[in-house]
């Protein structure tokens, strides 16, 4: 019973941090935000920080690394499925779900680092599919065209983030797979 008390405790401890975290990025970029301001915030000790985390920078990096995880989840799921539209959706409709956090980690007070971050971690879930799929190819063009397509993504995402999300899920969610389905096509027809 005393170990749920204390995994209660950490978890609480630790979104606290998160939850403070994200409000402190509103007012500035991540690499301004010292342990000190953020544990005054928190209303936690600095010990108390350095027990779970190395840095802000750190912090947001676990914020990251669940939005990474869920999103990784995702990509498995309908690669098994082989189901563009419905991953797309997906993606769509967990950064929905998400508008606040997503608008931190997107915007300038983010971590600059994430979106490298998140076309790696794409490409290496989509590249072995798309080899197995297409043994023609090489990996290298395989590579070349994951990285037009993933950045295209993420710039339209980018823009729809930027203007408030203005446009319904189900237009974004249309619009990428339009997008990933014809270069993947006109790329592929031609055998890179």
């Amino acid at each position: 019973m005393k170990k749920m008390k204390t995994d209660r405790r950490v978890r609480r401890t630790q979104n606290a941090l998160k939850t403070n975290l994200l409000l402190l990025m509103k007012e500035q970029p991540i690499q301004k935000i010292s342990v000190s301001r953020l544990c005054e915030k928190s209303d936690i000790n600095r010990s108390t920080f350095y027990t779970y985390y190395s840095s802000p920078m750190d912090l947001l990096h676990s914020i990251e690394d669940e939005i990474l995880q869920r999103l990784e989840e995702t990509i498995l799921q309908y690669q098994q499925e082989n189901s563009v539209p419905r991953f797309m959706e997906s993606i769509v409709h967990y950064i929905s779900s998400h508008q606040e956090l997503i608008r931190l980690i997107f915007s300038d007070n983010g971590d600059p680092g994430f979106l490298n971050r998140l076309t790696l971690m794409l490409q290496e879930k989509t590249i072995k599919n798309w080899k197995a799929r297409f043994p023609s190819c090489s990996k290298e063009s395989l590579i070349t065209l994951h990285t037009f397509i993933s950045r295209g993504c993420i710039g339209v995402i980018e823009s729809w983030i930027r203007n408030g999300f203005q446009t319904s899920e189900e237009e974004i969610s249309h619009i990428l797979e339009l997008l990933s389905r014809s270069a993947a096509s006109a790329v592929l027809k031609n055998r890179l």
